[in-house]
């Protein structure tokens, strides 16, 4: 058999067997009750942790947080560590080896320990007064976490609402090199018509489709939200009478408009793709300013009071 008709690799198919989905949201929230718990029951045994002791932690549990990050980004080390891995381990074992190096088993760890880690960190905070610095990394870190928590939740509930969505393009160089067509394939259909439909056409629709963003940020959202269909919603005005207004020409005149809400859907689509991504930048940005805020506190501790 030739190697085009080849089945996938025993690899590929294990790996996608082993893929367990995961309730992201509903995890986090478990975590957050350990952690609450597990602090409430600490205090109440009177349990004491040294600030070098949560503060070490807090740090080691930082850095593999910002492992993720760089295993996204690069294969480098994942590739030496299975490759090394794979002279030294079974078979079977060098599958979960596989498994557990795949993105979604890291995003799982990722925000896993992104919750934990709030409980050497809470003890570190209770342990004296706080300096400005210590303040600006407490303030830093909440909002990393919050970010987290809620990019978490767009990754987790998004997706289902784009699927219901009339366009669901992937990238944003395909919606604008569709809108760019849905223009031009409007623009041709209109020639050649009657009068009225031409100056109805450029009074209504062609104003929404030269148009960049017709709907606010607060509709597109509503519309995600509630799965809703916005081009067919906006575009209602512009359907009713047509074929008294226009006659033999309302297929045309239906044709156009469907034309402007696959426009407007279009751009619903791009704005389902921001929003989807944007926060990861505010996200990245913030953890890159934590982690400046923390290596200078390391360094301060170090030198004002030594090891």
């Amino acid at each position: 058999m030739s190697g085009a008709t080849a089945g996938p690799s025993t690899i590929t198919v294990t790996r996608r067997a082993r893929a367990l989905p995961l309730n992201a949201v509903l995890w986090m929230v478990l975590c957050a009750l350990f952690v609450l718990v597990a602090h409430s029951l600490g205090e109440a045994r009177g349990l004491k942790v040294s600030e070098y002791w949560s503060g070490t932690i807090s740090l080691v549990g930082f850095v593999f947080l910002g492992w993720y990050s760089l295993r996204k980004r690069s294969l480098w080390f994942s590739l030496r560590v299975l490759r090394m891995t794979g002279r030294i381990l079974p078979a079977s074992w060098q599958q979960g080896t596989i498994v557990a190096d795949r993105l979604e088993t890291w995003r799982a760890v990722h925000i896993t320990l992104a919750i934990l880690v709030a409980l050497p960190l809470w003890w570190h905070m209770s342990s004296g007064l706080m300096s400005l610095v210590e303040m600006l990394l407490a303030l830093a870190v909440a909002l990393l976490l919050l970010s987290g928590v809620f990019g978490v939740a767009i990754q987790e509930f998004l997706p289902p609402a784009i699927e219901a969505m009339p366009e669901r393009e992937v990238r944003l160089q395909d919606v604008a090199s569709r809108i760019d067509a849905t223009y031009v394939e409007a623009e041709e259909k209109v020639l050649g018509h009657p009068e009225t439909l031409v100056q109805a056409y450029l009074k209504n629709l062609k104003p929404v489709l030269e148009g960049d963003r017709i709907a606010s940020r607060w509709r597109l959202l509503g519309a995600t939200l509630r799965r809703r269909d916005l081009g067919a919603e906006m575009c209602a005005q512009w359907r009713q009478g047509a074929a008294a207004q226009f006659g033999d020409d309302a297929v045309v005149w239906k044709e156009l408009v469907d034309l402007t809400a696959r426009k407007l859907n279009l751009e619903h689509n791009a704005f389902n793709l921001n929003f989807s991504t944007e926060w990861l930048t505010f996200h990245i940005v913030l953890a890159v300013c934590t982690f400046g805020l923390l290596i200078f506190h390391v360094l301060s501790v170090l030198y004002f009071y030594g090891l």
